[in-house]
């Protein structure tokens, strides 16, 4: 019931575009100069981050793709051009009162509900005064730079309650990301159809399909009750934790919570970053074979419909 299936494919198709097969119109790959001042902008903003988290005592760690850069790279990976990191709920709810009052208007912070043009299910810290906007800033102004927040969720050490946790989880997020898919059909599909992927088309076409019956339901609040669900467990010895909005989803992101805890420091862009305590289990779990080198095809890349990034 999960959105695995389409997002992935879409991640995919993403990936092809990027690597020189042809793409929807309007769309490209960050050039060398735009990533290179991506990665200055992105570095910044993550100081800035660790700076308030350090001074207040409140623990979050890179994620994804970001932990996999410190440990084989110190750094970014090389075709990389994004940060994610990882943070309980509780510790997000200290850190954005923080994080708002402490810079102004110099980040848009992001949050699932907070309005109706983000339909995401995780927050992004985004820098004001730029744009990167993706597919799923169609229509939404607000798309600075981003830095992804991914919330570590409590879940149930009983198997029963943990199922029907899981089970909500993945159903509010394929409703919500169905009706986004609605919304923004006049964009999604054709993209879909630019890849000559047909089970990416059929895929596309019947969440959009699905959408529409749903689409009497606000966004916002299904985003919202969706957000409700994915914290509902509040735990906080819980053995198991999940990370329901990542790549993986509640089952793939399932982990003992001693796994992230307590973090370790790795060197990220010549600074020494939270990371999960266990960077090698976590990594395994997620990637694999991590320490070996993807082929090109198989590497993330990003297309962005619009890119301001302003000067250095």
């Amino acid at each position: 019931m999960g959105d695995v299936g389409t997002s992935d494919a879409i991640r995919r198709a993403d990936n092809d575009n990027a690597h020189g097969t042809a793409g929807p119109s309007g769309c490209a790959a960050l050039s060398a100069e735009d990533k290179k001042r991506v990665r200055q902008i992105l570095i910044s903003m993550l100081n800035d981050i660790q700076d308030v988290a350090d001074s207040n005592g409140i623990t979050f760690e890179l994620g994804g793709g970001s932990v996999l850069g410190a440990v084989r790279h110190k750094g970014f990976i090389p075709w990389d051009d994004d940060i994610d990191i990882n943070i309980t709920r509780g510790e997000w709810e200290r850190l954005l009162p923080l994080l708002r009052s402490g810079f102004g208007s110099k980040y848009d912070i992001l949050t699932p509900g907070c309005d109706g043009n983000y339909a995401l299910l995780f927050p992004q810290i985004r820098l004001s005064g730029t744009t990167l906007r993706t597919r799923d800033d169609l229509k939404n102004d607000r798309c600075g730079v981003p830095i992804d927040v991914f919330i570590i969720e409590n879940t149930y050490d009983n198997p029963v309650l943990r199922f029907f946790h899981m089970l909500g989880c993945q159903y509010y997020g394929f409703v919500t990301s169905c009706r986004k898919f609605y919304r923004d059909r006049s964009a999604l599909l054709p993209f879909a159809v630019s890849t000559g992927k047909k089970k990416l088309v059929s895929s596309t076409r019947a969440k959009i399909h699905f959408g529409r019956m749903i689409s009497f339901l606000p966004l916002q609040k299904l985003a919202c009750r969706a957000d409700r669900w994915n914290g509902k467990c509040r735990d906080n010895d819980s053995a198991l934790v999940t990370v329901p909005t990542g790549r993986k989803h509640f089952r793939g992101e399932l982990r003992r919570r001693d796994i992230f805890f307590p973090a370790s420091r790795l060197e990220f862009e010549g600074r020494l970053r939270p990371c999960p305590g266990d960077a090698d289990a976590y990594l395994t779990k997620l990637y694999g074979n991590y320490i070996e080198i993807p082929p090109v095809s198989d590497r993330e890349s990003h297309l962005y419909f619009e890119i301001s990034l302003g000067s250095d």
